[in-house]
């Protein structure tokens, strides 16, 4: 009895508790390396006392104690990774006496080998990617931030980490666009385009050096709207191009240009009807002539099909084929297989889940179907950019709207050589990002550069992603990221 009474004596205390283990840390899964992230978690102490809580970010660096807050209330703090890895992310509690609390679980957390910006105040758009020689990447694309006028064209250089070297504009006073490019046998890039004076546009070839200072640039084209929109380099040292013209037609037709090596034009082509008749995309192929892809409005029925046309090193048309339904359906990208046939990407709207899915069809060698297939969900999708893979699948960058989590999200879909899905993964934010161009990355994966409005500088942004082999964003730990046009 008198041990009782004195436990209740007044003045009396028991002895201090040490604080409840936190709450696992909750945000993100996965995130860009040298990003900052916030995660946050919350404590209760058994005494109720005020808690401060600390989170170890996994890479040997621990926070500072937060500031005393309410016992249970949630606690947040940023930290950025700049290393890629995987990460476990877990959080502390201390109460005013001093007591630390055990540390809580982990939450998985993966850095993605790297996810870059390119941009400033304004607008920037990221319209294509290559392989350079070192390894790195160079982008071309449009910049409102940068250079003499209302829009340039932007040309970028990285290195295999997508870590800038240096970043050239090219263009007047009015609007210039860089639309695609491609490495040159001497070490420097080609890039085609749209450049604009006060009259008209016109197709647009610029050639480079190694640190992409202009060597020398030509114009193509009439008094009305011509437009360049891919660029090879060819075996004979020239160039080939294909765009579009309205100077030459009486609605656009598609155009296709054949240069020296110093740009001088060689003899020029045009294709189409009545209706309007665009390419896209075009490859030198294994016999020395040209496969060219865009869409077609056969008869002016004012709906477009899939176009494509085989032609000598002459440009003389040697077979023709369309694609399509009773919708609209075009291509914008072309690539010969190894079998020496074709597979083509773009858009359709006459087949698939819905409004327009991403169109896929292969060919045989004289450009008959052996194919088709479609990758999408009720919204819209299309397919910008392809390419083949090692193992004789394929590679499409594009956008969606299906899926992701935002208005629209770039979008990489990788197949079999069949043309079956082996994966797609969607990337971006609350806002509008797509995908333009992918290539095939030196040490495996993928580089998919497009534009993005959720993680920009000003309005939009060139945005330059890496993807390993199996369609993740991330190179290790268990988390994978979800929520991730070639020559137009």
């Amino acid at each position: 009895m008198l041990i009782a009474a004195i436990a209740l004596l007044p003045g009396c205390k028991t002895k201090n508790l040490t604080p409840d283990v936190p709450a696992v840390p909750s945000g993100p899964a996965a995130g860009w390396r040298d990003s900052v992230l916030t995660y946050q978690s919350s404590a209760a102490d058994p005494d109720g006392d005020s808690v401060a809580i600390r989170f170890d970010w996994g890479d040997g660096d621990t926070s500072e104690w937060s500031a005393w807050v309410a016992n249970g209330a949630a606690v947040a703090d940023s930290h950025a990774w700049s290393a890629v890895d995987g990460y476990a992310v877990r959080a502390q509690a201390k109460d005013k006496a001093g007591l630390e609390s055990e540390w809580s679980g982990p939450t998985a957390f993966a850095v993605v080998r790297w996810a870059v910006t390119f941009g400033g105040t304004n607008i920037e758009y990221g319209n294509a990617v290559c392989l350079s020689p070192d390894g790195g990447y160079v982008i071309t694309g449009v910049t409102e931030s940068y250079g003499a006028g209302s829009w340039d064209a932007y040309l970028i250089k990285t290195d295999s980490s997508g870590d800038t070297l240096w970043a050239r504009t090219f263009g007047g006073i009015h609007t210039d666009q860089g639309c695609s490019v491609q490495p040159t046998a001497d070490g420097g890039y080609v890039i085609t385009g749209i450049a604009d004076s006060s009259v008209s546009q016109d197709i647009w070839l610029i050639k480079t050096d190694a640190e992409g200072n202009q060597v020398w640039a030509r114009t193509f084209g009439g008094p009305d709207a011509d437009h360049g929109y891919s660029v090879q380099p060819t075996s004979d040292g020239g160039y080939i191009i294909v765009g579009e013209t309205w100077s030459f037609a009486n609605k656009y037709d598609a155009c296709l240009i054949k240069t020296d090596a110093s740009g001088t034009e060689e003899w020029t082509e045009t294709f189409g009807g009545a209706g309007f008749d665009e390419f896209y995309s075009v490859r030198q192929t294994a016999d020395g002539g040209y496969v060219v892809a865009g869409g077609t409005e056969p008869e002016s029925a004012g709906l477009s099909d899939v176009w494509l046309i085989k032609v000598d090193e002459s440009g003389d048309e040697e077979w023709t084929k369309t694609f399509g339904g009773s919708g609209n359906d075009y291509a914008n990208s072309v690539e010969q297989t190894s079998d020496g046939g074709f597979i083509v990407v773009g858009s359709t709207n006459s087949y698939g889940a819905g409004y327009f899915d991403a169109y896929l069809t292969k060919t045989d060698a004289d450009g008959n179907q052996v194919w088709a297939k479609t990758f999408g969900g009720t919204g819209g999708e299309g397919g910008a950019s392809v390419r083949q893979t090692s193992d004789g699948g394929y590679v499409i960058a594009g956008s969606t709207e299906s899926f992701g989590n935002g208005q629209g999200d770039a979008w990489l879909v990788r197949t079999d050589a069949s043309g079956n899905e082996l994966w797609s993964t969607a990337l971006g934010g609350p806002d509008w990002d797509c995908g333009s161009s992918v290539v095939v990355a030196p040490n495996g994966g993928y580089v998919m550069c497009g534009t993005t409005e959720s993680y920009d500088v000003g309005g939009k942004d060139v945005w330059l992603v890496w993807i390993d082999a199996n369609g993740s964003a991330v190179t290790s730990g268990s988390a994978g990221y979800q929520g991730l046009s070639e020559d137009r």
